[in-house]
This record gives C-alpha cells, structure tokens and sequence, in this order.
C-alpha cells in the first residue's frame, strides 16, 4: 500500500480542497459577477445623472441628445474609477 500526503487528498474530488466555506463560495461568486454588476451600477448612475448634468452643461433646454451624452459621460467616468460610487453597495450580496 503506498502513503498519499495531505496534498494528494486535496486534490481528490470531495476531498478538503473540494468544498470551500461559505466565504469563500461567496468571494468567488462576487469575483465572477463584478464586471456585469460594475456595468449595472455604472448604467443606472448615468441614466439617473444624466438630467442633472445636462441642465448644467446645456441649460434647462437641454435636449435628449444631451442627456443621452452626458449619460455617456457619467458611466464611462464611473466605470473608469477605482471604485463604484458611494451610494452602491459593494456588491449586490
């Protein structure tokens, strides 16, 4: 019979390295939505912003062209940042 070191059992599907805590599942399924939720935050901040920010920029005549640019604006600024805005949660669990 030959000796299997700990790493060896890890390895075995069902063994130790086969289930996680319930941490780290969580961690891993924020690591695999957080491009698509970045996305949502980043849309809904620019659609939200977006009348203000064209008041400002064109006037209360602001147009939706307008809007729609300053739209634009908002959620590319928002998805080049290090982080999401405040008011978003970190993420959406």
């Amino acid at each position: 019979m030959s000796n299997l070191s700990s790493l060896d059992l890890s390895r075995v599907t069902g063994g130790q390295a086969a289930s996680p805590s319930f941490a780290d599942y969580t961690n891993g399924q924020r690591a695999k939505t957080a491009d698509a939720y970045r996305q949502v935050v980043c849309t809904t901040a620019g659609i939200k912003g977006a009348p203000d920010l064209a008041s400002g920029m064109y006037g209360a005549g602001a147009s939706d062209s307008d809007k729609i640019r300053a739209s634009e604006v908002i959620k590319a600024y928002c998805q080049g940042g290090a982080s999401l805005p405040a008011q978003a949660p970190k993420s959406p669990f």
